[in-house]
Order: structure tokens, then sequence, then C-alpha cells
């Protein structure tokens, strides 16, 4: 009677081992994504920052380090914003405005730099400008076929006159269709207005759609992501 009472004894305390390793085993996965989801987007920030610093300091950096022997860190990238605010300051007044029209008129009357300044300068417009070149509101539209819906912005009327008779432009739009995960490439449309469809997100809320790949939504968490969270992820605070 001994013996199966023993094998009965080994089968609950290897049953219990095989628990407490099954338990350990997924807290060690909690920890492990929750430690992905903590330190990714510090880890990626940080070196964008670190990126953007070298590159904006690079530009002066080197030279101030050939004049005076020995290289400051943030010293170019100083003197790189100090040569921006003195830019504006000079383009605010009128003999500077008037300076820069000619050097814009200059740079506007050779063939291959007039097109490469004028997109920049419309890039810049549009990125720093915010009253101008704004993305107006954030719209659905049937692309690339039809029922087939995709998230877009419109920019602006269509204004360019058409020789087309079958087609009036007063009642065409710009729309932004942007691209998945990066929404800095996309595609322009343009489109009938009638066949445009408004929604109540704003330009953050869309934005965090694209990028995300429609895993985040306004309003409402993906679906089961509430309990995911809950049950698999302790994130510190």
């Amino acid at each position: 009677m001994k013996l199966p009472i023993q094998h009965e004894r080994l089968n609950r305390t290897l049953d219990r081992a095989a628990v407490r390793i099954e338990n350990f085993l997924l807290q060690l996965r909690k920890y492990l994504l929750t430690g992905i989801l903590v330190l990714v987007p510090m880890a990626v920030t940080i070196y964008i920052m670190y990126f953007l610093f070298q590159l904006t300091d690079g530009l002066l950096g080197v030279a101030v380090a050939r004049t005076i022997g020995y290289r400051i860190p943030g010293m170019g990238l100083f003197l790189t914003a100090l040569i921006c605010i003195v830019a504006g300051i000079i383009a605010q007044n009128y003999v500077g405005r008037r300076i820069l029209s000619g050097i814009e008129g200059s740079l506007e009357r050779i063939p291959v730099v007039r097109s490469l300044y004028n997109g920049i300068k419309q890039v810049a417009d549009v990125v720093v400008q915010k009253n101008r070149g704004e993305f107006k509101r954030v719209v659905m539209v049937e692309y690339p076929k039809e029922h087939s819906w995709t998230l877009g912005f419109v920019t602006a009327d269509f204004t360019v006159p058409l020789r087309s008779e079958t087609i009036d432009e007063r009642k065409m739009a710009t729309v932004f269709i942007p691209t998945t995960p990066n929404p800095t490439s996309g595609f322009l449309l343009i489109i009938e207005k009638e066949r445009i469809v408004d929604t109540h997100m704003d330009i953050e809320e869309a934005m965090k759609v694209v990028i995300s790949g429609g895993l985040v939504q306004p309003g409402r968490a993906p679906e089961g992501a509430e309990e995911a969270m809950i049950d698999d992820f302790a994130i510190p605070h």
C-alpha cells in the first residue's frame, strides 16, 4: 500500500512544481513585455534627440573646434540657433526684406536651383508656419477602389482651371492620403467634394490611427487591449 501512496505524493509534488514553473514563466513574460513597453519609446526618443543634436551641433561645431583648438559640446547648436534668430530679425525689417527678396529673385532665375529652392521653401512653410498650408480637416474617401475607405486630410479647394467641361474644378478638393506607418509620405487625390466623408477626428487622432496601422483609434482602446493590459502588463508608475 505504501508504493501507490508514494507515487501519488510524487505526482502531486511534480504537478505543484510544474504549476510554479508555469507561473514563474508567465510572470517573467509580463516583466519582459512591460520592460519593452517602457524602454523602447524612451530609447527611440533619446536616440532621435541625440541624432538631431549631433546633426545641428556638427554644422558649426567643427569649425569652432578648428578655430579655438578644442571642441565645446553644444556650441554648434547654439551658433546655429543664433544665426536663425539673427536671420529672423533681419527678415522682419524693411531693408532685410528687400535683401532677401533680391536673393530669392536671383535663386529663382537659375533653372535647376529654382525648382529645388521653391520646393524646399514650400515644405518649410508647411512645417514651420501653421497658418499656411495646414491640413483643414480629417475625412474618409474611397481609395484605392470602390467600397475601400481610407483616411485623408483635406488641404485646400482645387482652383486650377481645367480644359474639360465635364469636370467642374469648383467642386473639387485636394486630399492628402498618408501611408502607414510613415505619414510623411503618401498620395495626393483631387476628388469631388461630394465624395468626401467628414469625420469627427482631429489631426492628432488621425495621425495616431495612421501610424499605429489602426491599432489605436479615438474614443476606444483596441479590441481586447484593455483586458490584455490588465492581464499581461503591469507598467510601473
